[in-house]
């Protein structure tokens, strides 16, 4: 089934320019309706915690916090308005949903084919955060990450990070519509010093090649690189790449260091990640 809905997630000034190129495009290469979800927390959750207000300031502190939220939801429609202008002709519609950005980035996040959200390095401010969290693990569905160097069109290469993982397969299912338009599909395989090479690399070259897909399998020895320092040296420039997305526990990514972590923080290219 092809893709029928892009969500696009924005704060008050919008979201990054390569990430609103790459949404359009992918709108109109699937013609898709493309979702633009501002969440905006109401007054009565941008109260400060943990204090205790006369009711004179309090009623104060929410007509202050009630201006603040009809300016965001102004800035968010001028930044729409122009976005739409300059992007051509496509399906598109804003929601501003007045909740925390963590559940409504879930909740819409469930019913698109894909969520589509700067990269680490691109925008890392704390709304943006949490819906990169809450698109890659709370809705179930693939989200593309986009950094400043990608914009428009995305895909004519696939690159496949493969990992005997779930979701490394999770990612290579949701990357399907991609593969389908693609020239070029790689599937590259690390393989660790001493280690024997990964036999389900070749099944899965295998069952893409099945599908009459143009692909090329190739083992890498990781060497002395990082997994993420590899895998962006492999994936090369100009691609779209596939991977999973922590394979293991967070705390451990944040602790040890990891390849998503990794990935998300140095990509110049666009990642298609699922959990």
């Amino acid at each position: 089934m092809k893709p029928t809905r892009v969500l696009l997630p924005i704060n008050a000034k919008g979201t990054t320019s390569a990430c609103a190129d790459v949404a359009f495009d992918l709108a109109r290469l699937f013609e898709a309706e493309l979702e633009v979800l501002h969440p905006c927390p109401p007054p009565s959750q941008r109260l400060p915690y943990a204090t205790e207000l006369s009711p004179i300031y309090f009623e104060a502190y929410l007509d202050v916090s009630r201006k603040q939220v009809a300016y965001e939801e102004k800035e968010a429609v001028a930044w729409f308005e122009k976005a739409s202008a300059d992007r051509g002709e496509v399906e598109v519609q804003l929601l501003t949903v007045e909740g925390l950005v963590g559940p409504a980035v879930a909740q819409r996040a469930k019913t698109a084919d894909l969520s589509v959200l700067p990269t680490v390095s691109a925008a890392a401010d704390e709304m943006f955060a949490e819906a990169r969290d809450a698109a890659l693990f709370s809705s179930g569905r693939p989200a593309l990450f986009v950094p400043d160097e990608a914009g428009g069109h995305v895909g004519e290469t696939v690159v496949i990070a493969w990992k005997d993982s779930v979701e490394s397969a999770r990612a290579v299912a949701a990357a399907a519509p991609f593969l389908e338009r693609a020239r070029r599909v790689r599937v590259i395989s690390l393989v660790a010093d001493g280690e024997p090479e990964d036999e389900t690399a070749v099944a899965m070259a295998n069952y893409l090649t099945a599908a009459c897909l143009p692909v090329e399998l190739k083992s890498v020895q990781l060497g002395e690189r990082d997994v993420g320092d590899a895998i962006l040296e492999e994936a090369g420039a100009g691609v779209l790449l596939v991977m999973g997305g922590y394979g293991r526990w967070r705390w451990q990514e944040w602790i040890f260091g990891g390849a998503t972590d990794h990935v998300l923080r140095n990509t110049d290219v666009a990642v298609l990640m699922c959990h």
